[in-house]
């Protein structure tokens, strides 16, 4: 039984039951453990004090520090208001790297995550505390003590599958190349637990293989930066664009990669798509391009804009056009005004066979 799990299924444990126990997310790199307190922010608005903190950037001192009470000849220790916040609230905090952290800092952080509690500073009630670190295998230096391990529930977070991650990808800005490229290469998104060889996935990290740059959900998007338009406009440079995208998922994939870059660039523009739907070429040379067209007019398409888009996607294959259609109707952004479209409607109520 596979017990890894999607961002989504430890988000509900944690925002359900992290009030009164603690959860260790451990997880592959690049993978968006640290994440889960912004799913947190947008779905809870202002109810927590949110905070993540690098464990490996604190020190001891960093977590309470002495206050001298003179006249009670006492000492007090006075608690980072990054993990008690100020009181109005409970707090939302994720330790994050807490395996990596020094054994000193590990000791001073286990009463907050286990007790709710700095030192004698209670937290606020209903305030939910977990930690994020990286899986052992990884060989990254996550370490903890037995005794502590008794206490929290440990819970593996898996990579988003390819379609997981686009679903993502699309409302935050990454470039249609790159959504198609993933959409086609699934194995982008293995973890190296599957593969025994390193061989047999040259594009994500192995322990095995000593791999400078490598695939995750984390480096695609930060490679995605380089496609878009203004920046490459700017940089105006090809081999410097492949270098910068290379430095972050590696050649291999950066070489692939490109290749839909290239396709993309052929595609028709944009305007001559939106006003001139009936007579703009058309890409269907190849599977990859006509996916690459769907993605490109998913990432661009605005209410506006949605009827000459189906108009133009209406000349592709039906595959491509339900393709597009499925793919809009994930994009939690557009999809209130999309189910609104009565061309949209009847694309998906005439090939309702195909949603099923």
């Amino acid at each position: 039984m596979d017990l890894r799990l999607s961002i989504e299924e430890i988000f509900s444990l944690v925002t359900t039951n992290g009030d009164v126990k603690s959860y260790v997310v451990e997880g592959p790199m690049g993978s968006g453990k640290s994440s889960i307190i912004e799913m947190a922010r947008a779905r809870f608005g202002d109810a927590y004090h949110y905070c993540t903190v690098d464990c490996t950037q604190l020190d001891v001192g960093d977590i309470n520090i002495p206050d001298v009470d003179k006249e009670a000849r006492v000492v007090r220790y006075l608690p980072n208001v990054l993990l008690v916040g100020d009181g109005t609230k409970p707090v939302m905090v994720n330790l994050d790297e807490f395996g990596k952290a020094s054994r000193p800092v590990q000791n001073a952080l286990l009463p907050v995550l286990l007790e709710r509690r700095v030192g004698a500073v209670k937290l606020p009630a209903d305030s939910v505390i977990f930690a994020c670190t990286n899986l052992g295998a990884e060989g990254v230096g996550d370490l903890f003590q037995p005794h502590a391990r008794n206490r929290v529930s440990f819970v593996q977070m898996r990579h988003p599958t390819n379609k997981e991650w686009i679903k993502w990808a699309m409302t935050n800005g990454v470039h249609p190349a790159m959504l198609a490229w993933a959409n086609e290469n699934p194995q982008l998104f293995n973890s190296f637990e599957e593969h025994s060889n390193p061989d047999t996935n040259p594009y994500i990290f192995h322990p095995k293989d000593q791999r400078k740059s490598f695939v995750t959900p984390r480096s695609l998007y930060l490679a995605s930066v380089e496609l878009q338009e203004d920046r490459r406009k700017k940089i105006n440079n090809r081999n410097a664009t492949l270098a910068a995208i290379a430095g972050n998922i590696g050649v291999r994939a950066a070489l692939d990669l490109h290749a839909f870059v290239e396709l993309a660039d052929k595609l028709p523009s944009w305007d001559s798509i939106i006003n001139a739907p009936m007579s703009a070429t058309i890409a269907t040379d190849s599977p990859a391009t006509m996916v690459l067209t769907v993605f490109t007019c998913v990432a661009k398409v605005e209410k506006a804009t949605l009827d000459a888009v189906l108009q133009y996607i209406g000349r592709l294959p039906l595959e491509v056009q339900c393709l597009f259609a499925s793919q809009l109707t994930r994009t939690e952004s557009k999809v209130g005004w999309v189910a609104m479209n009565a061309n949209f409607t009847k694309l998906v109520r005439d090939n309702h066979w195909v949603f099923a």
